[in-house]
């Protein structure tokens, strides 16, 4: 039994050692780009909302408002808060 341990434990460090190698010749990456603009401080901003006409869902929930528009209030109206704001006791 100490035997099978001593040969797990010195597999697992021989698997960590030659695992992580710190290797600088690799050439392909490890997950492909996502962004080809970088997200620098000066990059300029993408934008914030869909123009045009909306044709799917995603285009619809993320089209930009009215230019006479500058705030939309929304008053989702929460059944369980209290008029303090808080949440009542648990059952």
């Amino acid at each position: 039994m100490r035997s099978n341990m001593k040969l797990l434990t010195l597999t697992f460090l021989a698997t960590a050692v030659l695992g992580c190698g710190n290797s600088t010749n690799n050439q392909t990456p490890d997950a492909r780009t996502i962004h080809e603009v970088d997200a620098a401080i000066d990059a300029p901003a993408g934008p914030d909302c869909f123009t045009g006409t909306a044709t799917t869902h995603d285009q619809l929930i993320n089209a930009c408002p009215d230019p006479g528009v500058t705030r939309i209030m929304k008053m989702p109206h929460l059944a369980l808060l209290n008029p303090d704001g808080t949440l009542p006791p648990l059952p």
